[in-house]
């Protein structure tokens, strides 16, 4: 229970944040070495054509086989992805991925105290076992989900009741805005009650859920085929017999099978390889508006650090042009906000300390550092993006008298280091699984709440946290958007970590794939994919 004025927040003991994928593959994603993503993303959001036509097989390869397929614990991306193909939410995300719509409920009322949500369930909803969904297992889920490493998201709970078959009750210790945004999660993901009476290893070896495919075969590490769940509720979804998912790390391997049509579609192809592929016959490639924000972490229990000056003055001494240049190609744009143009309550005027070395050397004239320091810049020696975007910072931050060294380390070292708070600057980012902001903000700027420290930067300000409650606490979407734009301002100030850039999602596939669209927070819906024949 927390001791600063603030609500009052049930936390698990041990909370994580889930990784995008491992280093070693996002060397042609120019991602950073942890972060977040994906979404129980709205499948409304795809355009299946009027002439659609059912059956085939999709190819689908990606980078990696999932971890998990428990929505509790999940926490990679693969593992997200196919999670919300095989499960539903009560709520998902808007096809624009800045709101929540209606799911497996089909609405809601909210009592006058704002604190007891009455949710009613969409009738004639099956597990793939034939099984009607009811209001128990919707309890059962989120009492399990309050529990795991995810639990924080739900923290505010404390009471679920199931009245009737159809109906779920959901008390909060607080009026709560973002609890539609909340039930969207991934962890969320409903599951029957008591996991039909198997334990979760045997349960997770054949799940059971009520999303549009159900699982076949999976050799771990390889390949995993699911298949059309014939009791889907949504009529005459999904339109593909089966969806086969290939694990293929190698980028180039990736290319060859799209090029060669072993593959119908690819995850993260290179941003190098991106014009060539665009002037392949049969091939397309999209460019996917996403959450993602790129930002290099500042650890404030260093005493430079804790300077904003000295903040504010790396800020102004980068230039994120050129890493757009040298990293993706020119497909991302620099970032102000530590909000992405994708998330709900984006602020386009956010304070932009880009790049002025003027202004950073007045700023860091102002410090307690005049003539600059030296400091370690951490880097997965084998994430070729982060090493070039460490080579441009550190020639950048020279020119105003900061000496940074680029040190190489594995990816199990970089994230003990930050997790002990030993390190000075790593390179990182993070991703929005929801529509609703709050997923992320406490996380990424409350040194409490959300388990990791403000993202091991030890970043705080009571202002900021006293916000941050308050847009939690609001209903009023008017009024959250203008405590958050307040929010965006002083973060921006106080430059806690150095926002890089905004970057788009690349998938590329063969002009026979119709139908596939990833929303801002990444999940796509493939009971949308067709296959022209």
């Amino acid at each position: 229970m927390k001791t600063d004025g603030s609500p009052d927040r049930l936390l698990p003991h041990s909370l994580r944040r889930r990784r995008f994928l491992q280093a070693s593959v996002l060397a042609g994603l120019g991602a950073g070495s942890a972060g977040l993503l994906g979404a129980c993303s709205s499948a409304s959001g795809a355009n299946s054509a009027s002439g659609a036509s059912k059956g085939g097989t999709l190819i689908f390869a990606r980078t990696a086989d999932p971890m998990t397929l428990d929505p509790s614990p999940a926490e990679d991306n693969e593992a997200i992805w196919t999670i919300l193909n095989l499960y539903d939410c009560l709520y998902t995300v808007t096809p624009n991925g800045q709101g929540s719509m209606p799911w497996l409920a089909t609405g809601y009322e909210l009592s006058s105290d704002s604190l007891t949500w009455t949710f009613h369930l969409r009738p004639g909803v099956k597990f793939n076992d034939g099984k009607p969904l009811t209001a128990a297992d919707v309890k059962f889920t989120l009492e399990r989900s309050a529990k795991g490493p995810n639990g924080y998201i739900i923290s505010t709970v404390n009471g679920i009741d199931a009245p009737d078959e159809s109906t779920v009750r959901i008390h909060t210790t607080h009026p709560w805005g973002p609890l539609l945004g909340d039930l969207s999660l991934y962890s969320n993901a409903i599951l029957p009650d008591n996991l039909n009476g198997m334990s979760a290893a045997e349960f997770f070896t054949h799940p059971v859920g009520t999303g549009p495919f159900v699982l076949s075969s999976w050799t771990k590490g390889q390949e995993m085929t699911l298949v059309r769940n014939r009791h889907y509720w949504r009529s005459g979804k999904p339109l593909l017999d089966e969806v086969q998912f290939t694990v293929v790390p190698d980028d180039n391997t990736r290319l060859l099978q799209l090029r060669g049509g072993q593959a119908d579609i690819i995850e993260f192809p290179p941003f190098s390889a991106i014009a060539s592929l665009q002037q392949t016959s049969g091939i397309k490639v999209d460019l996917f508006p996403s959450t993602w924000v790129s930002y290099l972490a500042l650890n404030e229990k260093r005493p430079q650090f804790a300077d904003v000056h000295v903040r504010r003055a790396i800020s102004y001494a980068i230039d994120r042009s050129s890493i757009i240049r040298s990293v993706l190609f020119g497909h991302g744009q620099p970032a102000a906000s530590f909000f992405s143009p994708g998330w709900a309550y984006y602020n386009p005027n956010t304070p932009r300390l880009w790049y002025d070395p003027a202004e950073a050397k007045r700023e860091l004239s102002m410090s307690a550092y005049p003539h600059g320091f030296s400091a370690i810049y951490a880097v997965d020696a084998g994430d070729t993006t982060n090493s070039t975007i460490a080579q441009i910072v550190q020639a950048n931050l020279k020119v105003i008298g900061i000496d940074i060294s680029i040190q190489p380390y594995d990816i199990s070292t970089i994230t003990a280091l930050q997790e002990a708070g030993n390190y000075d600057i790593y390179p990182s980012y993070y991703t929005l699984d929801i529509g609703d902001p709050d997923e992320n903000v406490p996380w990424a700027i409350d040194p409490v709440y959300g388990g990791s420290d403000s993202v091991y930067t030890w970043y705080s300000n009571p202002e900021v946290l006293k916000l941050t409650y308050a847009s939690e606490e609001n209903i009023d979407s008017r009024k959250r958007a203008a405590i958050y734009n307040e929010i965006q301002n002083i973060i921006a100030m106080d430059a806690p970590f150095t926002e890089l850039y905004y970057q788009p999602y690349v998938y590329a596939q063969t002009t026979s794939v119709e139908g596939f669209a990833v929303p801002s927070t990444g999940n796509y819906h493939l009971e949308e994919v067709w296959l022209q024949s």
